[in-house]
């Protein structure tokens, strides 16, 4: 059997593993001096955590949070409906307004608009079933055009 991974051993040093498993790594660590200085480490690492001190919070918590659960929530104020009714849409509906009649007036008064020459439209002409033409001046020239 190869050495296990980390996960592995440390699962075997806190025998969290099944029996099954557990056996079967036992026979290899005991043949293994690696995964024996491995398991060393991570005795000496829990032994090491054991040692901490334990913090303190200087007050109670847990009458903290009882006091906190025992008085309901303040309610929230209650808000003016003036502004949660009509002005939201009589707000959408004047921008509505302003932006149509600002619109409206590029399209009519917003600048004199050119008509195409009569020699670019042309190109458009109609061309009888079958005549197709190889290029525009092929066209003009046999319908005499000026």
């Amino acid at each position: 059997m190869s050495c296990p991974q980390d996960p592995a051993l440390s699962a075997y040093a806190d025998q969290e593993m099944r029996p099954a498993e557990y056996a079967k790594l036992a026979r290899h660590v005991q043949g293994c001096p690696v995964c024996q200085r491995r398991l060393a480490q991570f005795e000496d690492l829990r032994q090491a955590m054991r040692e901490l001190p334990s913090p303190t919070l200087g007050f109670d918590l847990s009458a903290r949070l009882k006091d906190r659960l025992r008085t309901p929530p303040p309610r929230p104020r209650a808000r003016p409906r003036f502004w949660t009714g009509w002005v939201p849409a009589g707000l959408g509906t004047g921008l509505a307004l302003a932006s149509g009649v600002w619109l409206g007036s590029l399209l009519a008064g917003g600048g004199a608009v050119s008509a195409p020459s009569a020699s670019l439209v042309r190109v458009f002409d109609p061309v009888p079933p079958g005549g197709l033409c190889a290029a525009v001046e092929i066209c003009r020239l046999s319908k005499a055009m000026p």
